[in-house]
C-alpha cells in the first residue's frame, strides 16, 4: 500500500491537480468540506472557483477508542504508525461501524440554496460511508442541485458504497496537516479555527 506525506505547502499543488481534473467536466458554484480534515483542500479548490465554502460534519458513533490513542500517535515512529494504519485499514474495522452522525450549519447553508453545482470534498474516502451519508444530507438539502464528490485519495473498495466522481491517488494511505501526528497539525487547527470563527 502507498504512503504520502502531504505538507501545508505541497498541499496546494496536489489540490490545483484535483481541480485541474475536476475542472475539465465539471464548473461547481459551491464547495462543501468534510470538517476538518479537508479544509485546506476545500478552501484552495474554492478559491479557485471563486465561489462559497461550506463545511459538513460527519462523527462515527463510539469513536472514543481514537481519541485514547492520539496521544501516543506524536510518540511512534513513522514506520510502525505506517504499519499500524495499514493494518487498522485492512482489518475492516470500520466497515462494523458505519453509521455517521451528520452536524452542519443550517442558518448558513440558507444563504447558498441557489447552488446548482455542488462539489463535495474528503481528504480520503476510506470505506466511503461518511461519504455517503454526507452527500446524502447535502441532496436533501439543496434538492434541485447537482451534487459530485471529490477527493485527494480513494480506496478501491469504497467504489462498492459511493462514487467518487473526482481524485488523484487511488489506495494510497495519506499523512497530512489535518493528522494529529503531524508537526503542522496546530498550524492547520488555527487556520481552520479562524476560518470557522468568521463563518458564524
Amino acid at each position: 500500500m502507498e504512503f504520502l506525506e502531504v505538507s501545508i505547502e505541497n498541499l496546494e499543488e496536489e489540490t490545483k491537480k484535483l481541480h485541474n481534473q475536476i475542472s475539465k467536466e465539471y464548473q461547481y458554484d459551491c464547495v462543501i468540506f468534510v470538517a476538518r480534515g479537508s479544509y485546506l483542500i476545500g478552501k484552495q479548490l474554492a478559491d479557485l472557483n471563486d465561489c462559497p465554502l461550506l463545511e459538513i460534519s460527519a462523527k462515527r458513533k463510539g469513536g472514543k477508542l481514537k481519541k485514547i490513542v492520539q496521544p501516543l500517535l506524536q510518540i511512534i515512529p513513522t514506520k510502525l504508525k505506517k504499519i499500524l494504519r495499514e493494518r487498522e485499514f485492512k482489518s475492516n474495522v470500520h466497515e462494523n461501524n458505519y453509521e455517521r452522525n451528520i452536524i452542519f450549519n443550517e442558518d448558513v447553508w440558507s444563504r447558498y440554496k441557489d447552488s446548482k453545482k455542488i462539489l463535495v470534498i474528503d481528504d480520503s474516502v476510506d470505506t466511503g460511508f461518511t461519504i455517503k451519508y454526507v452527500k446524502e444530507a447535502v441532496e436533501n438539502f439543496f434538492q434541485n442541485s447537482e451534487v459530485k464528490i471529490a477527493a485527494l485519495n480513494v480506496f478501491e473498495k469504497s467504489k462498492k458504497v459511493v462514487k467518487t466522481d473526482f481524485y488523484v491517488y487511488s489506495d494510497t494511505l495519506l499523512k497530512g496537516p489535518w493528522s494529529s501526528d503531524s508537526k503542522e497539525n496546530k498550524e492547520y487547527l488555527g487556520m481552520y479555527n479562524n476560518w470557522h470563527i468568521n463563518q458564524k
